[in-house]
């Protein structure tokens, strides 16, 4: 084996930092692929190693929690359309050791290789981890963990903690990572827990986000009932700027006016000439040689080597499918030799791609591959001041590139299906007649059973509901894991959120799946919810879909304003169902609109007998808007008008003091960002969306983003293609249409209200109530007997909004009496007259979407 990965350097790189000997670690590889990735990758998910005594090691669950002193595997398998789709990444932390991290990266290459060499790497680095990455964990975040392998079985006696400062920081993916024990680790930019053990001190600094208040929240929130057994006390430091106990554990009381790092901040080098080079031992021995600069040719790549692209800012790994094992196991090892012999920053991004396999943003580095067209947003920048981070160039190969191949499951769906709700914090099995319908308000557990050879093979889905509680939620994740438990550790686990369900979990339903209103009420004795499902005999489903395998049905507001040209729907009335499909709806689409209406049409809410009417678009009986609430504006589409393609979001935000744009990966409404601008492509028409907190700048930039974006445009769309501006909180039918079973209020019900000062007011509200109040004698106890408020006991919606600590005369079964007439028909968008009118489902809804249970 070599001696050193740089047997032929080019001087004009590495004169200034020589070349240091690598101890081949060739020796102790294994020849098959370790029994730790038995399995990997056969079915959609996450599944993440440790490695630990040079070996990984499968951990349970993947919850975004990474210790620094360790090194990880991720294994991202995602079913593409066509194939199983995969992506593997290895995880470093800041105090792994060389051993561990060289270890994570053959045994990354070994996982590749028993993958069929068709997976794509990353090389992640704590702290700059990429945005593919930190996509995986939109929910929670990441966590980085003190220590390492060693230090995660520490015996702890009760009530011994270590003293700890976690900094919280960002804003699309919030980090929490543990700093110096400090004053003089505090800055405004960010927020801070201070751990003592049994008092937990949360530190805002003034310019902090809201992200990362309510990240931090949920995280002394979480150390506090699950690290402490409820025992924690939580002080504000905003509330007692004062406190002794919290500036002694940080060594004195100062001042605090650092300002911090840029949250979204990642070291990004600076952007040098493309270069290329070869590593190869076609000669006997490997050998290390720059081969070309940029401009770069596709036909300088060899199928029979590997090749590592420069971009200035990232490194790829290029992998020929003759590449013999030394030059493909060895690749990530010169890689990492190559960025410490030229100075370059260790979190530097290094991505391995096979030949075959490239990515839109590889292809791009070359003049002659399909050809790519890139161009960068550039701002100018003035010599008397200092500089801004350099603008991040923008791929349109990569930002068109589109997949036409049909979306394929990983198998026919025809193994054994059970299904259990989540009621009372245990599983309920579901009667197998009803398989495939679901409540948004709820959570389920599914195991799926196949045969794989002459083994049996399993899959546990969780399936959250949108509406679904928390604790739902959590009990859902529990029963799974017991689930898994109980087949001894052989299931995959899938979490599969609402909206986001996999391919093969909607075929296993064969067009048939169908997700209503409600649900059943929270398991929890202190929870004032009760169970909310539409009874009035009328609801109004979305079909959408671009096959029978991916196409399902969701209850939405039976309002005209729900339609769209595009897609199909099912009204069901006590009498009829009418199946609506739009001018530009596909057949695969009203293929499951006719099977969801011979679903419902003899079984909902318990009732059969409808007849079915088929009716298109422009076509509708007088009935069939009565049921709606009268005919009204929808997004429509004239006939012969060309259908919209799949539609694709992009977040347009300048928060790094540059202005990105960067495409979100499997997005929601939920991924509609209120501080940015948001571009949504669907081919006929791109929209800029405008959150409410988004900058000048922002709304400039993105709008001339948009503007390039389709005069520059490859993919064959009209030149004069319309832009439409469309403001948070007041999105048209023909922007909403593009996302399943859209919520008109989400803006509202997700506006910010910041806890602490929420806390404050219900605090000063029950202060203000308790004076002049004399005591009374204990009532004899009596049936309780609600009691409208009067006109003066009236609160605002945040003390309402507030659950542990409503003033002592408000009913929490009835929090929204206790708003002003005004602030109810602000909240609401109704009078109390009409709220009062409505189906009790109805007001249970509209009062869980504004935080009033």
């Amino acid at each position: 084996g070599p001696t050193t990965p740089h047997a032929a350097p080019a001087p004009s790189l590495h004169a200034q930092h020589p070349a240091t000997p690598l101890r081949s670690p060739r020796t102790d590889r294994p020849a098959a692929m370790d029994p730790a990735f038995a399995g990997a990758g056969t079915s959609p998910g996450m599944e993440l190693w440790r490695i630990e005594n040079k070996a990984p090691v499968k951990i349970p669950e993947v919850d975004g929690k990474f210790h620094t002193g360790d090194s990880y595997i991720l294994l991202v398998t995602k079913q593409g359309r066509g194939a199983i789709e995969w992506n593997i990444h290895f995880w470093l932390g800041a105090e792994t050791s060389q051993d561990e991290s060289g270890i994570a990266a053959y045994k990354t290459v070994e996982l590749d290789e028993g993958l069929g060499g068709g997976p794509v790497q990353y090389r992640e680095v704590q702290g700059n981890e990429s945005a593919l990455f930190m996509s995986y964990f939109k929910d929670g975040g990441i966590e980085y963990l003190p220590g390492g392998v060693a230090s995660g079985f520490v015996h702890v006696e009760r009530d011994s903690y270590r003293t700890r400062l976690l900094q919280v920081k960002g804003r699309r993916t919030v980090r929490v990572t543990e700093v110096e024990c400090a004053a003089s680790s505090l800055n405004t930019g960010d927020v801070f827990i201070l751990d003592l053990g049994l008092q937990l001190y949360q530190y805002n600094g003034e310019s902090a986000n809201r992200y990362e208040k309510a990240k931090a929240m949920e995280t002394i929130t979480k150390i506090k009932n699950q690290e402490r057994g409820g025992r924690a006390n939580i002080t504000i430091i905003n509330e007692d700027p004062n406190n002794a106990e919290f500036w002694g554990a940080l060594g004195g009381q100062i001042q605090v006016t650092n300002p911090g790092a840029d949250d979204a901040a990642a070291e990004r080098a600076a952007m040098d000439s493309l270069k290329a080079f070869k590593i190869s031992d076609a000669s006997g021995a490997v050998e290390f040689s720059e081969v070309a600069t940029a401009p770069l040719d596709k036909a300088i790549l060899d199928t029979n080597d590997v090749f590592l692209i420069d971009s200035g800012n990232e490194l790829y790994l290029w992998v020929g499918r003759g590449a013999n094992p030394t030059e493909r196991r060895e690749g990530m090892v010169y890689a990492a030799q190559y960025l410490a012999n030229n100075g370059r920053p260790a979190n530097t991004q290094v991505q391995r791609v096979a030949e075959s396999a490239e990515t839109p943003m590889f292809k791009g580095l070359f003049k002659q591959w399909d050809p790519p067209v890139s161009f960068s947003f550039g701002m100018p920048q003035s010599s008397n001041i200092a500089a801004t981070p350099e603008q991040q160039e923008i791929d349109i190969a990569a930002l068109q590139a589109r997949k036409a191949a049909a979306d394929v499951p990983v198998d026919d769906g025809s193994g054994t299906l059970q299904v259990w709700r989540i009621e009372n914090m245990e599983k309920v099995e579901v009667d197998p007649e009803t398989y495939g319908q679901f409540f948004g308000g709820d959570s389920y557990v599914m195991l799926y059973t196949y045969t794989k050879g002459s083994a049996e093979e399993y899959i546990i889905y969780f399936w959250q509901g949108r509406e679904s509680s928390n604790d739902e939620k959590g009990a859902s994740a529990l029963l799974a894991k017991a689930l898994d438990d109980e087949l001894g550790d052989r299931p995959v686990q899938v979490r599969v959120p609402q909206g986001k369900e996999p391919a093969h979990f909607r075929q296993l339903f064969k067009g048939r799946m169908i997700v209503h209103s409600g649900g059943k009420a929270s398991g929890f004795k202190n929870r004032n919810d009760g169970d909310s499902m539409d009874t009035d005999g009328v609801g109004l489903f979305h079909v959408k879909g671009t096959t029978p395998l991916n196409t399902y049905a969701i209850q939405v507001p039976e309002v005209a304003a729900s339609l769209n040209s595009g897609d199909c729907f099912v009204l069901v009335t006590p009498e009829t169902v009418y199946v609506w499909h739009g001018v530009n709806a596909n057949a695969d689409e009203l293929e499951v609109a006719n099977n969801v209406a011979g679903i419902l049409c003899n079984a909902y809410q318990g009732t059969g007998g409808r007849s079915i009417v088929d009716v298109p678009e422009h076509s509708e009986p007088a009935e069939f808007w009565a049921a709606i609430g009268g005919e009204g504006g929808y997004a429509t589409a004239r006939p012969g008008e060309p259908a919209p393609q799949d539609p694709r979001l992009f977040q347009c935000t300048n928060m790094t003091g540059a202005f990105t744009v960067d495409e979100v990966v499997d997005f929601t409404q939920e991924d509609l960002i209120d501080d940015d601008v948001m571009l949504l492509d669907v081919g006929t028409a791109l929209y800029v969306w405008v959150g409410s907190q988004s900058n000048d700048q922002e709304k400039r930039m993105a709008m001339e983003t948009a503007q390039r974006f389709v005069s520059e445009a490859t993919d064959g769309r009209d030149p004069d293609t319309s832009i439409t501006m469309v403001k948070a909180g007041a999105e048209p039918g023909m922007f909403s249409q593009f996302f399943p079973g859209w919520d008109p209020d989400m803006a509202n019900r997700n506006k910010f209200v910041d806890p602490y000062e929420a806390k404050l007011a219900a605090m000063r509200a029950a202060q203000e109530e308790a004076k002049g109040e004399e005591e009374a004698p204990a009532p004899a106890p009596a049936a309780p007997v609600y009691v409208a408020p009067s006109a003066s006991g009236t609160y605002s919606l945040e003390v309402l909004q507030m659950h542990d600590d409503l003033p002592a005369e408000v009913n929490p079964e009835h929090k929204e009496d206790y708003l002003s007439d005004a602030d109810f028909e602000a909240v609401f968008g109704m009078t109390k007259a009409a709220f009062s009118a409505l189906p009790k489902w109805k007001k249970a809804a509209k009062k869980r979407e504004k935080n009033l249970f």
